[in-house]
């Protein structure tokens, strides 16, 4: 009797489980959440870079820079003047060295414009034009584009005119803001 009153003294003093649910979880249950959480987890540490690498060219957008072209003087004739130039593009820890080019055309105030040199159709390289049957014009020979010296469309499959870039002169230098657009589309939509 001493002992089944020792025995109730115990039970006393243990905590009151009657509203908690009790739940067991089999080894085999058990075993599929940890291999469930792994998996997750190792989905979404290698899901993360994958879906920043697709992506990553949809956000960048690259910025219109600056551009020395040279001494104001070298582009004082009255006729435009092929510029040409060499940027750094930078893709990740890969540089390279891309020539680029622009027309440059002096106007009657002392002032210039400046007309990206990719024809807005698909991007050739357009030229001017001192003879010949475009004499006085910018021809693309890729598809026949032909603009006049305002860069505006006569003839051919570009769908606008030519795209202007701003310029500046500081001190003595010319300098252009260089910038691509999308092509082959009706607006002037820079990337």
């Amino acid at each position: 009797m001493q002992w089944q009153s020792k025995l109730d003294d115990q039970q006393g003093d243990a905590p009151n489980t009657e509203g908690i649910l009790k739940t067991e979880v089999s080894r085999r249950t058990f075993l599929s959440y940890i291999a469930a959480s792994i998996s997750a987890f190792i989905g979404i540490a290698a899901g993360v870079p994958i879906i920043g690498y697709v992506a990553a060219p949809l956000a960048k957008k690259e910025e219109a820079r600056w551009i020395s072209l040279g001494k104001v003087e070298a582009f004082n004739d009255q006729e435009p003047k092929l510029a040409t130039f060499t940027i750094t593009k930078r893709d990740g820890w890969v540089e390279v060295q891309e020539a680029r080019t622009c027309w440059i055309i002096p106007q009657k105030n002392g002032g210039f414009v400046a007309f990206n040199g990719r024809c807005t159709h698909l991007g050739c390289a357009y030229s001017w034009r001192t003879s010949g049957e475009h004499a006085g014009k910018f021809f693309c020979p890729c598809h026949d584009g032909l603009y006049d010296r305002e860069g505006t469309v006569l003839d051919g499959p570009p769908p606008r005119p030519l795209d202007r870039l701003d310029v500046k002169v500081e001190g003595d230098e010319l300098m252009v803001l260089l910038q691509d657009f999308r092509l082959g589309v009706p607006e002037k939509e820079a990337l």
